[in-house]
Order: structure tokens, then sequence, then C-alpha cells
């Protein structure tokens, strides 16, 4: 075991998990492991291995080298302050890949409610991007050319089977009660949004009539507003994707859920929904997932998520929203998504304080 004066948790080491995530992700050679196994120092109380850290601090730069700003339209638009530069914080130090969702894990899902003849029922997700605002689907809030009869959007639900949400048992349980039921001041789909061709422009915005009180369960998550976030190569990334609806073919779960998924090129798109004569399709979206591994009904609205270096910190950015799925669920098919970072302008233009 190495000795070194920063010998730390590998958890507590930000320049080390971008260091895996790089491998894990192909950005860095599978070989490069060796830097990881040699700078070992030993295993905290909790068994996660430690490592020194400083000996990061520069591999991570070998794949490019850092850009000069920008007059980036995004970053120079007058709205880019209402995007909040705290966002989309990973839970803690959890690195296992489980379906299930922890307390305050994902505390930018929301649930969206309609009035129905049967009462109120929850049908879509969304995001919290701001106190203001959540991102969702252009198809979860139009209806035959008529805005759908929502009711609401409820923030900080993990299970809405249950009145209280709790994870653990006897001195170890931890339990939340701090929902928020919102009413929606206004709905902003895309203009160019069109049912009959729901893949383009699949993009809507709710604003609340009042804000959100952010706390564990209630926080917004990342957008891809910078100019290098919005030109990653999403192609073979591994992105997550979460929701209350149905899971492997059962009804829904009621609880959330998440599961990791892979991001499929434009030409495994085109080749699954049989649009090999205009490709145009795909320039603002892309496919996602594998056979029982997508986004399904209760999802539509949802976030597609990446973990992504945002501002020196690895975050979850939102890259895709859940668009359009051949059913039956999870079957053959991918997924299509809304490529958010193609309508970054679009977001910003829309919302105001």
């Amino acid at each position: 075991m190495r000795r070194c004066i920063d010998c730390v948790s590998l958890t507590s080491c930000e320049s080390a998990l971008t260091f895996v995530r790089k491998i894990r992700d192909g950005i860095l050679a599978y070989e490069k492991r060796d830097i990881l196994l040699n700078s070992l120092c030993g295993y905290d109380a909790n068994q996660i291995p430690k490592v020194c850290c400083s000996d990061f601090a520069e591999v991570n730069t070998e794949t490019g080298t850092e850009k000069p700003a920008s007059a980036d339209s995004i970053e120079t638009h007058p709205n880019f302050g209402l995007l909040p530069s705290s966002c989309g914080d990973i839970y803690g130090s959890r690195l296992l890949i489980e379906l299930t969702v922890w307390l305050h894990e994902l505390p930018w899902m929301a649930l969206i409610a309609y009035n129905t003849n049967g009462g109120t029922e929850f049908g879509c997700a969304g995001s919290i991007i701001n106190s203001r605002y959540i991102l969702t689907a252009a198809h979860c809030v139009i209806h035959n050319g008529a805005f759908k009869n929502i009711a609401g959007v409820r923030i900080g639900e993990l299970d809405y089977s249950t009145d209280v949400d709790c994870q653990g048992h006897g001195a170890n349980m931890k339990c939340e009660t701090r929902i928020q039921d919102m009413h929606v001041e206004e709905i902003i789909p895309h203009e160019e949004f069109n049912e009959q061709h729901p893949v383009t422009a699949d993009i809507a915005l709710l604003r609340l009539s009042a804000p959100i009180v952010m706390h564990d369960n209630a926080a917004p998550i990342c957008l891809p507003v910078h100019e290098e976030l919005r030109a990653v190569n999403l192609t073979d990334r591994s992105a997550t994707v979460a929701g209350w609806g149905v899971t492997e073919n059962r009804p829904d779960s009621s609880r959330l859920m998440k599961e990791q998924i892979p991001i499929k090129s434009g030409d495994i798109c085109n080749s699954y929904y049989n649009m090999h004569e205009n490709q145009t399709h795909f320039e603002k979206a892309f496919c996602a997932g594998t056979m029982n591994k997508d986004s399904c009904i209760g999802d539509s609205g949802g976030p597609l998520m990446v973990e992504a270096d945002y501002n020196g910190s690895i975050r979850f950015v939102q890259y895709g929203i859940a668009s359009l799925g051949l059913r039956p669920c999870g079957s053959q098919s991918p997924a299509i998504y809304t490529d958010v970072s193609k309508y970054m302008d679009w977001i910003l233009d829309h919302i105001k304080e």
C-alpha cells in the first residue's frame, strides 16, 4: 500500500471519481486502471478504498486541453442566471447501481397530476429546473390540439401509495413527509410541437403558481448550459432514467425507480423506427435503452440523466426528456428522448423571474 499525505476515501476525492467514470465511459483507456491500483493507500471504516488524491489531478486532463472562454449564446443569455448553478447533486457517495431510489436521491423528480373522470391521476413525470419551472414533454400537456386538464404537480414524492415515505428499519429508519402539491400557473409547450410528428420539439415547461420550497427532497437538476456539455458525444454513454411507470411489464410501481441504459447512435435509432428516408427526425432527439430497459408510459416527460463534469464537480445533467417509445414497454426497441441540449435557447427564452 502507498503512503501519502493526501490519503482519503475514494468517494471523497472528486478527481479520482472523475477518473473512474472516464474509464467506465471509455473516455480514458481501460489500461489506465493501473493508476488507480497504484494509488491505493488503505480502506476506510466502511471498507471503501482510500487513494492518494493528488495522483489524479493531472491524469484527467490527458484527453484534451482547456478551451478559451467564448461568447457562448447560452451563457450570455439574459435569463441564464435563472438556472441555479447548485444542481444535480449525486446522492452522497452511492456508487452502487440499484433499481431502488432512496430518499433524497433524485430530488428533482416531479409527478404531473391530471383531472380525469375517475378523479386525480398521475400520468407524466417532469424535472425541477428552478423554483418555478418543471421541464417535461409537450405530449404531456397537449392532446388533440388543446391543453390537457392538469390538476397540478407533486414535488418530493418517493412512493405515492403511502402518506409517509420511509426507508430503513428500527433506529436507522428515515422518513420524509415534506410533499409539495403545486398548482400550475402557465403551460408552455414548444411552438413547433406537432402531435402527428411527436418526435419533433416534444418539450414543454410548466410554470408553477408559487416557488418550490427547496430542501433535501426538492432540488433542481443541472441542464447542459455550458458549451462543452452540449458538445459531448453521447453515443454509447451510460445514462440514468427514473420514474413511477411500468417496470418490466408490471403495473405502475407507485415507487420511484431508476435504471441505467445505453444511449444509441442516430443510425440505430433510424433502423428501429423505420425512418431511413428522412433522418432529420433525430436531429434534435436520440434513442436510448435495450430490451426490457427503457422508460415507459408513466415516465413520459421524465429526465434522462448523465453524470458529467459541471463547474468542476460530477453532477447529474439532464440531456433527455422521455418522448416516444414503441410498445409493449421495453420490449425490443429503444425509446426516443428529446435532446435538451438542442433546446437550451428555447428554455431560456421562455422562463422568467
